[in-house]
């Protein structure tokens, strides 16, 4: 198998993208006035003038999600916001609910112990011992089950669905689906907080390109609504995925929503997932001007660059999900094969990037595994 595929959008329209996209200011304001109430310290914007010069681009910024609000990534943002707006409109909720591979959670648990609530938690088969200890130390009743994410997804909405006449019980997935987009909605709100900080952060600085790793993409999807809504020049928004997963990468080369379902495991797990959130892909379907899949070994030279940095660049701690936008940059770049898809996003020694590290050592045994091996 290739280590790096890549499609360029044959439905990208940013005219059709902005329509999806738009947020307002007053629900940016909201969502940033609500993270302040929590305490959130913004999370540092860092370039490294080392490796964009031994890359060969003008430019690389990474935004360090590992130090978010001492969750080790990002999730804890738009789980947060979702649950507070719930039980706005419910004060008889006591039981939160969600499956997840790990970061979102992780969150859920961490609010729910927040708000004196009680948080149970579906996970997939063959999620590693650090995260699911991380959820349960948050306080959360937690349930590895034999098979994948979409099936945790379809048992943690079942067991809420068995406490309806109760109301009781509350659903916090950040995925959508027919009939199901209020609260993924509302997630995808509660990110915007990030966005934001960098917005701030990068001030007058020309972002060209912007490598978004997407896993049901509702975190990807709320990057393009602010980008796409607040500022004068965007960038292009290149999504990456693992092989396995690569639910985004197929229903943009598909021009339609498509599942990927098949017998290969990624260590990339906050991305493992087999279909694209409805919502998301409304904002994605035409707003993504390229995607990319990726091996795993690509991901794990990432980490490592991320963690012994060139010249004075800032050490990095980086998880499996969080390294991919950097492991996709990387493969395109030692890529000859992919010379043509370099050539239509304009990535040369004059390009500027952004990538986003949404985690920290998440799962350290494979982490300190990754760090350790040279291949």
């Amino acid at each position: 198998m290739l280590t790096i595929e890549a499609n360029k959008n044959n439905s990208y329209d940013l005219t059709k993208a902005k329509t999806s996209a738009h947020i307002s200011k007053e629900t940016v304001d909201q969502v940033l006035a609500f993270h302040e109430s929590l305490g959130n310290k913004k999370t540092p914007l860092i370039q490294l003038s080392g490796l964009a010069n031994d890359l060969g681009v003008q430019s690389i910024f990474i935004k360090d999600e590992s130090h978010r609000l001492g969750l080790n990534a990002f999730k804890g943002l738009g789980a947060s916001y979702a649950m507070s707006r719930q039980l706005e409109k419910n004060s008889k909720i006591e039981v939160f609910c969600t499956a997840t591979d790990g970061n979102h959670g992780k969150a859920v648990a961490w609010m729910a112990r927040r708000l004196g609530k009680k948080a149970v938690i579906y996970m997939p088969k063959g999620t590693v011992s650090d995260r699911v200890d991380a959820i349960e130390r948050e306080g959360a009743d937690v349930h590895v089950i034999d098979a994948g994410y979409d099936a945790a997804v379809k048992k943690a909405n079942d067991e809420v669905e068995s406490f309806k006449d109760t109301n009781s019980w509350c659903l916090i997935q950040d995925t959508a689906w027919d009939g199901y987009e209020e609260i993924p909605l509302d997630i995808t709100r509660g990110y915007l907080t990030q966005v934001h900080e960098i917005t701030e952060q990068i001030k007058d600085q020309k972002i060209d390109i912007i490598f978004l790793q997407s896993g049901v993409g509702s975190w990807a999807a709320s990057i393009l609504m602010y980008v796409l809504s607040f500022w004068k020049n965007p960038p292009l928004f290149i999504s990456v995925e693992p092989h396995s997963a690569n639910c985004l990468f197929r229903s943009i080369q598909s021009r339609k929503r498509v599942s990927v379902s098949n017998k290969e495991t990624t260590a990339m797990a906050g991305l493992d997932c087999g279909t694209v959130s409805t919502e998301a892909w409304k904002v994605l379907k035409h707003g993504i001007y390229g995607s990319i899949s990726i091996a795993d070994s690509l991901m794990e030279e990432a980490v490592r660059i991320l963690a012994h940095p060139l010249k004075d660049d800032t050490p990095i701690k980086s998880g499996e999900s969080g390294a991919s936008p950097l492991a996709a940059l990387i493969g395109l770049l030692k890529s000859n094969e992919l010379d043509g898809f370099k050539k239509k996003i304009k990535l040369n020694n004059r390009s500027n990037i952004l990538l986003i590290n949404t985690e920290g050592d998440t799962d350290r045994s494979n982490y300190e595994r990754i760090l350790s091996s040279s291949q």
